[in-house]
């Protein structure tokens, strides 16, 4: 639908603080209110603090900045009262004149605080801000601190939104939660929103991989299920809004925090790994940010900037075994297929963000913010290990069949025939590579009733998936015979050689098929642009109008490309003896 012409006139003239009043003046007569409200023991301005003169039904809430505007009042003293979930409320008596705004600052404290026996350190107000944020919505969010569940073991957005109700992960075999159901809905039918703007999804898919954002560049994450009215259809789910730090909340001038800490899992501790993570054992992550208040173009504490910088490393290792049972409903089945897998990989990331907050006048605020996240894993590799028979299962064993009849529930014995294979899988080093770059301006203008908000943002993603420089060859032997033995560990069982060529000596296995080496390059752009117009009706029950517009434009790439080798030569390649598997440490197999 086509935005009427006065409409679009209306929003125009009263953008950026062109109109330093609000368009609806209230009665000559009137006064107003405005101010900052803080917490004495954190130095913050708290947003969604209450403001209210009880006696005329006049009420307020602070922005993200801390500060507040009451309009409407009527010359005179009035009492005010400031409250905050989990502090304690401060009535006073304030006095305003006719035509003109009154000041005055809430610092709210708490009798926790001055108790003599305890000591508050590091406390946390994020809870309480959440909760505040959720109590003041105007339909049903989950709001929550990304500092709620204290140091995460890799401070990501998506170890936050799994703990949320309604919310299932769909966890990758090595322990990561990428994609998540929101009210049963597939991840494709979520949206992820920062500070309202699209974040481009990965690859060909719809769906948002939490897991390759860090959780350390944001204040909160919200969660809206289902739909709002003024939110796009194209979300069944819900939507995932991120939240961005504003250095306008601060009471004092300058704050620096940074937090170094590593992972660490030493042998000699009982923690068990793979060889690979083994020779890894520390892994660090660094969390910095830097927020400053500044005086500009004569105006008091009205520009802030914000620079938040992150890094980690996230190794992980894993042995898995896998066996296939003679397809029967008769005890005991033999083993026909025994596979062992170890699998490293190193997943870093590293993150930068710089936010700017400008206070036009006090109606009006703008914001800047440029964020780059990447997150790649360069060196993932895979070695996988069967031994096996390619003899239909079907047949009954006999003299002549490759599985050698009396097997037990523990014991399988395989003869050194044509039939029975040991291959040996390379896969890799794959890499998974997403590089994120966005930039989002926003503004905002608050004419007590009337409030607009103007965004446009730039987001692009682009993500390198495949073998890299790697790829997929398998090695195979023909003809050794193996003995599988579960009785002493089911885990690690005993592998034994039963006859044929020697399965330890890497001169015996040749490639079987094709070198193959796979990437993908895919890369999504979105352009955006929106503005919204609100007015609060002066009923009892809180009411408002709504309305806005939103352009929208989404540019997707993908590429793909697939190659194979075929080896000509007769013997066998070269081997890298430091090369050493998992079960070759539990049991002493030398594959």
């Amino acid at each position: 639908m086509k935005p009427k012409p006065l409409f679009l006139c209306l929003v125009l003239i009263s953008g950026f603080g062109l109109f330093p009043a609000s368009p609806v003046r209230a009665a000559e007569s009137s006064a107003s209110l405005s101010g900052n409200v803080s917490n004495v023991a954190t130095r913050n301005l708290l947003e969604g603090a209450r403001i209210e003169v009880s006696a005329l039904g006049l009420a307020a809430l602070t922005d993200s900045t801390g500060r507040y505007v009451l309009t409407g009042l009527p010359p005179g003293t009035h009492e005010v009262l400031a409250s905050y979930l989990g502090l304690d409320p401060i009535r006073r008596r304030v006095t305003v004149a006719a035509g003109e705004r009154a000041v005055s600052d809430f610092a709210l404290s708490t009798a926790i605080y001055q108790l003599d026996a305890f000591r508050v350190v590091g406390e946390r107000e994020g809870d309480a801000l959440a909760i505040t944020a959720q109590r003041n919505a105007p339909n049903h969010t989950n709001v929550v601190s990304m500092d709620s569940f204290g140091n995460l073991p890799n401070m990501s957005a998506g170890e936050v939104l799994m703990r949320l109700p309604g919310v299932a992960g769909s966890p990758t075999d090595e322990g990561l939660a990428y994609n998540f159901n929101i009210r049963g809905m597939g991840a494709g039918l979520n949206t992820v929103t920062i500070d309202g703007g699209l974040v481009t999804s990965l690859g060909s898919s719809r769906a948002f991989e939490m897991q390759s954002i860090s959780g350390a560049l944001f204040d909160q994450l919200e969660l809206t299920k289902g739909h709002r009215p003024d939110r796009n259809a194209d979300s069944l789910g819900g939507t995932v809004n991120l939240k961005t730090r504003s250095s306008l909340s601060m009471k004092e001038r300058r704050r620096l925090t940074y937090s170094l800490s590593a992972r660490i899992a030493p042998s000699f501790l009982g923690f068990e790994q793979i060889p690979q993570r083994e020779d890894h054992p520390a892994h660090p992550m660094l969390n910095f940010s830097y927020q400053e208040l500044f005086d500009v173009f004569g105006g008091s504490r009205n520009l802030g900037v914000s620079v938040n910088a992150f890094y980690s490393e996230n190794a992980v290792g894993f042995f898995q075994t896998d066996r296939d049972y003679q397809n029967t409903t008769a005890q005991p089945a033999y083993v026909w297929s025994y596979q062992t897998f170890d699998n490293y990989n190193n997943r870093k990331q590293v993150s930068l963000s710089i936010k700017t907050d400008y206070r036009v006048s006090a109606s009006t605020r703008v914001s800047l913010n440029a964020t780059a996240n990447d997150n790649y894993e360069a060196f993932r590799r895979r070695y996988i290990t069967r031994a096996y028979s390619s003899q239909n299962q079907n047949t009954v064993p006999n003299a002549t069949t490759s599985v050698v009849p009396g097997w037990t529930d523990k014991i399988t014995a395989i003869r050194p025939v044509p039939q029975s294979l040991i291959e040996m899988q390379n896969r890799g080093p794959n890499n998974y590579n997403t590089r994120q770059r966005r930039l989002d301006f926003t503004a905002e203008q608050d004419f007590g009733p009337l409030q607009l908000d103007y965004a446009a943002n730039y987001a692009r993603n682009n993500l390198n998936n495949g073998n890299g420089h790697g790829g997929e060859l398998t090695h195979r032997l023909v003809g050794a015979g193996w003995i599988l033995d579960t009785s002493k560990s089911l885990l690690h069982p005993s592998f034994i050689q039963n006859g044929g060529p020697d399965f330890t000596n890497p001169a015996n296995y040749r490639p079987n098929g094709q070198l193959l080496n796979s990437d993908g390059q895919n890369d999504q752009r979105v352009r955006e642009a929106r503005f919204n117009v609100q007015y609060k009706l002066p009923t009892a029950i809180p009411l408002a109008l709504k309305t806005g517009a939103q352009w929208r434009e989404t540019l997707a790439q993908t590429e793909s490309r697939s190659r194979r080798w075929n080896y000509l030569g007769t013997t066998s390649l070269p081997s890298d003896p430091t090369t050493i598997m998992y079960d070759e440490v539990k049991t002493g197999r030398k594959i």
